[in-house]
């Protein structure tokens, strides 16, 4: 239920800005907590190479990816699999002396100790992180459409009416000019106040245009760096630990 809200209110949020005109093309990431769960295992490989594994965890998070691309990442890290216990370890490790190789190794030494998992069931999980982030593709999609539908439609609606108002007061100024001049004054006033809103409008369409377009550039180009941020993990996995 949580993890479902979580998605929910990331798709939420960056809309919600478009809607607003506010929109964060960087919005602040979550804290993860990862790298404070210790195994007893990794502790203890860290506590004989005399470093902490507080200072692993800020040192880990310094070279993290930030922004909506970490927010991504996390929402679709957020599900516990053989490859999120994987990484949970390789992070505690990250201010051990060691290689990539080595790390992941030790890493994957601990996992298949205590939890018995297999090179395979990592491998199987990084391709269920990949298919949450789809299903995100999916959810953000039908949210962007309904900011469309609220921000635009109803906008491009109200200008169209006010326009074809602005024309049938034209016509009826030219039907009592000569009865009136003062209702044609009136009327003019009335036409103006309308052709300005019909103008504001039109900016303000232009706006969330643009803004809903940037927000789309900048889901994509977070959807490109955690895929290909994943797909890399697989490639290591298969390299490191086949």
């Amino acid at each position: 239920m949580d993890q479902t809200n979580n998605r929910e209110s990331l798709a939420q949020r960056l809309l919600h800005g478009a809607r607003d005109l506010v929109w964060q093309d960087d919005p602040m990431s979550r804290p993860t907590e990862a790298a404070e769960v210790q195994n007893p295992a990794i502790a203890a490989i860290a506590a004989a190479d005399g470093r902490s594994t507080t200072t692993a965890a800020a040192a880990t998070s310094a070279a993290a990816p930030n922004g909506m691309t970490a927010e991504l990442l996390s929402l679709v890290m957020s599900r516990p699999t053989a490859y999120s216990a994987l990484s949970e370890a390789i992070t505690a490790l990250a201010e051990i002396p060691m290689d990539e190789a080595m790390r992941y190794r030790s890493a994957f030494a601990v996992l298949k100790q205590t939890q018995q998992r297999t090179v395979e069931q990592i491998a199987q999980a990084i391709d269920v992180h990949l298919g949450l982030l789809e299903s995100e593709r999916t959810r953000f999609a039908a949210q962007s459409q309904s900011a469309e539908q609220e921000g635009i439609t109803a906008r491009v609606t109200e200008m169209a009416a006010l326009n074809a108002s602005v024309e049938e007061t034209n016509r009826q100024i030219a039907a009592v000019r000569a009865e009136c001049e003062s209702r044609i004054r009136k009327m003019n006033e009335d036409m103006t106040t309308k052709q300005q809103r019909a103008r504001e409008l039109s900016r303000e369409t232009e706006e969330k245009k643009q803004a809903i377009a940037q927000t789309k550039r900048n889901f994509e180009a977070a959807m490109d760096a955690v895929k290909t941020r994943l797909a890399g993990e697989k490639n290591k996995v298969q390299m490191y630990l086949c």
